[in-house]
């Protein structure tokens, strides 16, 4: 394949200061965030300093950092300042902006200036943040909420992406683009062995499931969901086939938003576990003053996941399986950085230390205490297998031992 560029080719590519910005985010939740906060800033805080709609001001505040440095600095540092002035107000007031979200406004600025070759003095804007030290401490669900969620609510679809939210730990933003063909079973064969695909006539038994997150990006990672969310979501596909007198194809999506073919959105999860925690009794509504609730929404299930996997993990004491319970938070890093380089992990790696922790993950006290019953009677026979090979050498080694008598007795005949 040959390739020429022309003058065209790099006038095009340069031009458009908006294209070069979105180019550098492949998280589709994150540019969603990003473009907001970068609107705001542009078409809002800039609306009598800019001109045009969004992409012309893009270009035009682009050009004035490459041509005029300064005066896109004290642009900038006058919008940090105005939002300093918002964080550093009382937390009953109703403009306060929490200071751990100030960094979150200006990084969509800093990305369109990057992606444009324009670099700003970054330390100094960054020295004008406020001490972040007034966070509202929160919590993840307990099981007992998420118990009472359940009870109040006949939605396959909502007790879905309970459970498998609850057990997977992913983000929200990941079912916009989840497809029934991100997921997959995990067997456990006869010869204790993990595996996603069988041979012909292999028998095995699904002992969790899978899910691909962001599929196709720089972010993908599998995470594991427990064996009730797996069956939950076999629920739904039943449920399909029913209403739509078919089976989902591969690229239907898992979830679909209401009154859309598409994935539903982070925005869309919210409202319905929100109003699901109203009508459960687990929320009342903010009160004057009141800016946030004590467990998030929805990050409060990747929270309660955090906490269990920690627990468990810590039990065991290695230092592996902490690392492994990161890479199925979709932490690519680890716990330090060389873990990204040197510590390797395929989705069957992380079977095992997953399955000790899912009888706790799982909400069903019933499912639950299956499972750990299951597990108790597996460890009873292992440990009875053991006692007798020991008794089976023990014995071996008596009649070792007497054949020896045997022929000392005989050499001193």
């Amino acid at each position: 394949m040959d390739i020429r560029l022309t003058e065209q080719d790099l006038v095009e590519t340069s031009s458009d200061a908006l294209k070069q910005f979105y180019e550098g985010i492949k998280s589709k939740q994150t540019r969603i965030t990003y473009e907001s906060n970068l609107k705001y800033f542009l078409v809002r805080a800039c609306g009598d300093l800019l001109h045009g709609d969004f992409s012309q001001r893009a270009n035009e505040f682009v050009n004035l950092a490459k041509n005029d440095q300064q005066n896109a600095i004290k642009i900038v540092r006058a919008y940090v300042s105005k939002l300093r002035e918002k964080a550093l107000k009382p937390k009953d007031d109703l403009v306060y902006l929490n200071p751990s979200s100030l960094p979150n406004k200006i990084k969509p600025i800093k990305k369109l200036l990057e992606m444009n070759d324009v670099g700003l003095p970054w330390a100094r804007i960054y020295s004008m943040y406020p001490e972040i030290d007034n966070s509202l401490s929160t919590r993840g669900y307990t099981r007992e909420e998420i118990q009472k969620m359940l009870e109040h609510t006949q939605e396959i679809s909502t007790k879905a992406i309970i459970l498998t939210m609850s057990s997977g730990g992913f983000r929200e933003g990941a079912w916009d683009d989840l497809t029934w063909k991100d997921l997959f079973p995990i067997y456990k064969t006869d010869e204790e062995k993990y595996k996603i695909e069988l041979e012909k006539d292999e028998k095995a038994t699904i002992v969790c499931g899978a899910l691909t997150i962001y599929r196709g990006t720089s972010e993908e990672y599998v995470a594991l969901i427990s064996i009730e969310a797996w069956n939950m979501l076999q629920e739904l596909k039943k449920e399909f086939s029913r209403t739509m007198n078919k089976l989902p194809n591969n690229d239907d999506h898992i979830i679909i938003g209401i009154g859309t073919k598409k994935g539903i959105n982070a925005t869309s999860i919210r409202d319905r576990i929100s109003m699901l925690c109203l009508r459960s009794g687990l929320r009342i509504p903010l009160i004057e003053g009141q800016r946030r609730h004590e467990v998030p929404t929805v990050h409060g299930f990747r929270k309660y996941w955090n906490k269990i996997m920690m627990n468990v993990e810590k039990s065991t004491g290695l230092l592996s399986d902490l690392v492994i319970k990161e890479r199925l938070m979709g932490h690519k890093m680890g716990i330090v950085k060389t873990d990204k380089n040197y510590f390797f992990t395929d989705v069957l790696d992380m079977v095992k230390p997953y399955l000790k922790a899912m009888p706790e993950l799982m909400i069903s006290d019933e499912t639950r205490l299956k499972i750990k019953l299951e597990n108790e009677v597996k460890k009873t026979k292992e440990l009875e297998n053991e006692i007798r090979d020991n008794e089976r050498t023990r014995l071996q080694l008596e009649q070792l031992e007497a054949k020896v008598k045997r022929m000392e007795k005989y050499q001193k005949l």
